[in-house]
Order: C-alpha cells, then structure tokens, then sequence
C-alpha cells in the first residue's frame, strides 16, 4: 500500500485503476466553505504540471461535511474523508484545514509516469490526536549578539512561503517565530534596536579576500511578514512570537551597556550582555513598547521565555532591594522579576489584542523534580490563562510531566522539553540530530536528540494535551524532525527508526535507501572535540582520544561511498517537481561530509599530538591540525555567509570553532604572537561559562 506521511487514522486499499491520465481536474459542490476548490488546487504548489481541465483529466470532486465523525472536535475542525477510486476521487471536509490536509494526501496517491500520471487508489479518513502541532524557527536568533544569522533567518517572502507549503503538507499548524536579538522589524520608537546596518566582513571569492557589507534583515529591507501570516492563515497556519523574557529583547542592550544586570564586584561570569536591569523606568518602558510592537506584527501568541541562566541575577543597589527581598538565590531573584515584568507585560498585550495568546517557557532550571507544593506555587504564580510551551521530558520519568499536566490542565500544556535541532543547530552547520550520529554520545550528559523529541511526543498525545512544539532552529539537512513533529503530532504509532524508514519511503521514494544509510552512517565529530581547544562547548564535551581511532579510520573509508549516495539522492530529488525543494537539504549533507573529511584528519594529528613523545613531534602535528584547520575554513567560507565572529555585544562569538582553533593553535605554535583573547563557540554556550 502506498505510504502517506503523516500516517493516516483509516487508509484502505481499493482496486487499482488501469492505465494512467493527463491531470486531475478539481470541482467543488461545497457550499459552507467558500473558495474550496481554489484553496485545494493551490496545495499543489510543487505539482502545478498536474492540474489540467482536459477531457482526460482525473476528476476530483469536493463536498461539505465530513463522512465520518470518529475524531470528533478534531475530525470536525482538521478531518477530511478522501475516497479516491478508479474514475475519480470524492473529498469530504467541513473546514478549509480538513481541504487542506486532504489535497496534501492525494497528492501523495499520485505518481508520475512516462505518459503523465496514476494514482494509488484507496479510503482515507483522517484527523490529528493534538490539536495544535507547533514548531519553533528562528526569524532572527541571537541576531547581532552571536551571529547576523544562516538558514530562515535570511529568507525573503518566498522562501518562507515555501516553507510554509511544505509545513501544511505535514500538518504542521503553528509556527512560533523565534525574535532573538536585534529586532526583525522596523520599530521607529527604537531605531538603534533593529537589525539594519550591522557591519560584517564576507568573503569575495573574486579576489580571494574579505570585504565589509552592511545587513539588514530581509524583513526589514522589503516587509513580508504581515502578508505571511495572512497566507499561514489561510493554510490554518497559526503564528506566535517566541521572544526572550528580558534576554536579547532587540539590540537595546547592545546599544546601551550601561541599562544591563549588573554583576557583583569581581564577578567572572561572561554573559552578561543579554538581560536589562528592570529597576531601570527607562528599560521597563523599552520592553513595553517592544511587546506593543511585536503585537502590531499581527502574530496570534507571544511566547515568553525565561532565561534558563540563573546563576546571577543584578546586584543594583535597587534590584537588592526589590527583587532581592525574599530571594535566597539568584534563580528565586530572577522568578520575582520576571513574574512582576511577565504582569506588566500581559496588560500591554491584552491592551493591544484582547485574542493574542499568551504562552511561556519557564522553571526550567532546578530541580528538575519538583514536589506537589512547588508546582502549585508555580500555578498560581501566573496568570491562569497563560499556556505552558515548556514542559519536563529530559531527565525525568514521565510521571513529572503527568504531575505538570495535572496541576496546570491539558489545555494549557503546548509543548515539552523537544529541542533536537535547538542543540543540533549549535554545531556551525554540521549534523547531529541523533545520537548514533556523535562522538560517543551516549556518554554525553546531554541528551537532545530526535529520538528524545519523538518518545515525549508519543508521550503528549497519551496525555492528550492541547498541543505539541519541535525545535526547528535549522532547516536545510534536518527535514527528519519536521517529519517527527508531524507524524507523532497526528497520531502515528511506529517504533522510531520504524518512522524513519517509513517517512524515507514515503516521501523520496527510491532515494529512502541511500538517504537512511547516509542518516546512520555519518559520524560528526565538532572541531571543539579536538583536546587543545579547551573552550565549553557543553553540546558535545566528549574528547577524540585513541580509542576512537578504529571508528574515526571506518568513517574515512566509508567517505567515497557516501559522497557518491549524496551525489544519487541529489540527482533523484531534482529530478521530481514534487522533491526539488528538498535539494538544499542534501546540498547540506554533502558541505558537512567535505568538511567532516577534513575532521576527521585533524582528529587523527589531535590523538596524535596528546600523545606525542617529543616537542618535535608536538609540533609537526600542531602545523598539521593548523593547516586542516584552515583547509576546512576554505569549505565554510564558499558555502556560508555569517563566518567571522561577533563582537558587538563586547565578547567575541562565532559558531565556527575555525577562529578559536586557530588562535590557540597559533599561540602553541608562536608564543611571541600570544593572543589571550578567546573567540565563543555561540552566545548560546556562555551560559556554562565563567572566564
């Protein structure tokens, strides 16, 4: 039988039809939902070739009302009945949503062949088991801070709106927009807090050298995301703006030093830049006027995350005063003020948009276990009409999350502790979505990994909570999680790598074998594993030590066999309308193996240098790891845009260890030259960091 991603509820196999057809006309003979049939024609943005009105055609009939009512409210808002035989195919929807979810599965009946097209002729009846299935991207992520930005952060209306298609194909119904650092928007009030005019150095390979650029966020160049979200909409796509809870709130604290937390006298802590003093009048009324302005994009929900870095909090005369009052800790500091800034914060939102839903991100630190008592506080510490997109899922039983359910009720619980590709993103464009992937992973003592996301999906959808949210803080490469957040959002029961073979196959056909050897096979070792460079890096703290050298060796042999899977499956998906959007992806793929190559070579003279037996030798593998360390630079710096590191915020950061590698490798290597100055591997790792 013919696989459908997501899995549907019912799908019945019906007799085959005999020979193939020119197109599929679609009608309508609904009359409660307006525009049906141009709405289901429209879901076939990356099959245009086969809608066509001729005498040939397949037909595809649309009607109102939904033949099948297992699913209630759920079958009711999202459902559909498609019924596609020999002749034609009658669709039965009460929603626009259940038109749109029921054209994403014909399309997938549908094949091509050489004369123009067959279906798979077969029942379906379908619907969701969580009402909303969110995902979080970034529209700007620490922007300014530790980076400009790479993936969806420099997308224009296009290439979002192509996102947006391939997201309501998988039944993706949410996007939480990730507004993380300087402002993605125009905001006349703050001008200096906007990502527009920021300095950057970008490689010309014309002339082999460095320039300096000025960017500007593309939204802020040419605004689109009013006229997004109207499309989303549409599509039953919702929007919600995912936005630090005083963290990296637009460019303010960059541009004002002096309205920061204040650390203690001889404190050593680094991250310092990210939070404003909220006994400051001046910085309360900026964080107002910033959640006004958000509001005024026309986003549905506002996400507040708290800061999960609570080992400060301001030492201000005034902040002591306040917000130190009853606290013993900084993390009982932190909640006091961003309870108190979080109610202030709600009034302006509801003042601007009565139906904007607020949500939050919060109590992540420890304990991870928390009592009866504690968790009640928690409840009543906030508004009751605030829904939760963090919940406990790592490092806990499940009974934590079914305590949390409780207390705060089903409806108020959209999303756990599902950050995969949050954690993957951090590895400057390289892929480790799995745990299979890593360098002994499974002695990491961080565990986000898709098969983390999928067990505590599977585990929402048994306490039948209002929704779900996946990290998808880079796209290109990473499709495979988009896939879980749908599969395990709409129901699906399969065993995890039982999914992945089933969404391979579904979705690329006779590239799902080469795909899945190329997923299980590629070993990413991130340069920081390299034992000299002795930055945290806390996403992966293990070492290359001799131990690895057979595993390290196997990679290197298998190297030619995956470039050339790599280069199959590129081939096969630009060959199909319906799969050229996903080239990018394995374009990814085949950037990360030239580079991890590369890796695996300076991996080798690392072992080799720990345990080398004379200074001479020390040295001959330093020169080696300095040399394979800027030959992969050549790969990052022809295929990627946001490279050099940023120090706007007053500490220097890049995703790219190649700066920091070099450095030290400088210094071991000419202690006459001596820079003490070190280069962070992304903001988002400072939080373990004293210097």
């Amino acid at each position: 039988m013919k696989k459908i991603m997501p899995q549907p509820k019912v799908m019945e196999e019906l007799p085959p039809r005999a020979g193939s057809f020119d197109g599929i006309r679609v009608c309508s003979n609904c009359k409660n939902t307006e525009g049906a049939e141009d709405l289901f024609q429209s879901r076939f943005w990356n099959m245009k070739n086969v809608l066509k009105d001729g005498a040939d055609s397949y037909s595809v009939c649309l009607n109102d009302a939904p033949g099948c009512g297992n699913g209630g409210k759920l079958f009711y808002e999202q459902g559909f009945v498609l019924h596609a035989q020999e002749d034609r195919a009658e669709v039965y929807a009460a929603t626009r949503q259940g038109f749109v979810y029921a054209a994403a599965a014909l399309k997938q009946l549908i094949s091509r062949t050489e004369d123009g097209y067959t279906i798979a002729c077969a029942h379906i009846e379908d619907y969701p088991s969580v009402e909303v299935r969110g995902i979080s991207i970034p529209l700007a992520w620490y922007a300014g801070y530790g980076r400009i930005g790479f993936d969806s952060q420099l997308w224009d209306f296009e290439q979002w709106k192509q996102f947006l298609d391939v997201c309501s194909d998988y039944r993706i119904n949410q996007l939480n927009m990730v507004l993380y650092g300087f402002w993605p928007f125009e905001f006349p009030e703050y001008p200096e807090t906007v990502l527009r005019g920021l300095k950057m150095r970008v490689y010309d390979p014309e002339s082999d050298g460095w320039i300096t650029v000025e960017y500007t966020h593309p939204n802020v160049e040419k605004p689109f995301l009013k006229e997004l979200i109207e499309y989303g909409h549409k599509l039953g796509i919702r929007f919600f703006a995912y936005t630090g809870l005083n963290s990296y709130s637009g460019g303010y604290a960059c541009r004002h030093p002096e309205k920061r937390m204040k650390k203690e006298a001889g404190s050593k802590f680094i991250n310092d830049f990210d939070s404003l003093c909220l006994s400051e009048p001046e910085t309360v009324e900026y964080l107002k006027a910033s959640i006004r302005k958000i509001v005024e994009q026309g986003f549905d929900g506002i996400d507040f995350e708290e800061s999960e870095e609570a080992f400060w909090y301001c030492g201000c005369d005034q902040c002591r005063k306040t917000f130190w009052k009853d606290a013993s800790t900084p993390e009982e500091a932190l909640h006091a003020a961003n309870t108190a800034l979080l109610k202030m914060l709600c009034e302006e939102i509801k003042k601007a948009s009565e139906d904007c839903v607020i949500g939050l991100r919060a109590w992540r630190q420890p304990p991870l276990i928390r009592d009866g008592q504690l968790i009640e506080n928690m409840v009543k510490s906030v508004p009751d009409d605030i829904v939760l997109f963090w919940a406990p899922g790592q490092y806990v039983p499940d009974e934590e999350f079914e305590k949390w359910t409780k207390a705060f009720g089903k409806e108020r619980i959209w999303g756990r502790d599902t950050e995969a590709i949050g954690f993957a993103a951090c590895f400057g464009r390289l892929l480790r979505p799995f745990r299979w992937n890593g360098l002994r992973a499974e002695e990491e003592t961080i565990t986000q990994f898709v098969e983390e996301d999928i067990r505590q999906h599977r585990g929402s959808v048994k306490m039948k909570v209002k929704g779900i949210n996946g990290y998808q803080f880079e796209w290109y490469g990473f499709f495979m999680a988009l896939f879980a957040h749908s599969y395990y959002g709409w129901g699906g029961t399969l065993e995890a790598e039982e999914f992945y073979r089933y969404s391979l196959e579904a979705v690329f056909g006779k590239a799902a074998d080469d795909i899945w050897y190329v997923m299980k096979n590629m070993l990413t070792i991130h340069e920081s594993q390299m034992k000299i460079y002795r930055a945290e890096f806390p996403m992966a703290r293990n070492k290359v030590e001799k131990q690895d050298i057979p595993r390290i060796k196997r990679a290197i042999e298998e190297y030619p066999d995956m470039m050339e899977r790599i280069g199959r499956i590129r081939e096969y998906v630009r060959s199909g309308e319906e799969t050229a959007h996903f080239d990018l992806h394995f374009k990814k793929w085949e950037v990360a193996m030239r580079r991890l190559r590369i890796i695996y070579d300076m991996a080798l003279a690392s072992i080799a240098y720990d345990n080398a037996q004379s200074p001479e030798e020390g040295r001959k593998y330093l020169k080696e790891m300095y040399r394979l360390n800027e030959k992969e630079f050549e790969i990052i710096r022809s295929n990627y845009f946001d490279v050099n590191p940023m120090t706007e915020a007053g500490v220097k950061s890049c995703c790219f260890p190649y700066h920091e590698m070099k450095r030290i490798l400088t210094n071991a290597l000419y202690p006459e030259r001596e820079d003490n100055e070190p280069i962070y591997a992304g903001v988002e790792a400072l939080g373990w960091l004293w210097a």
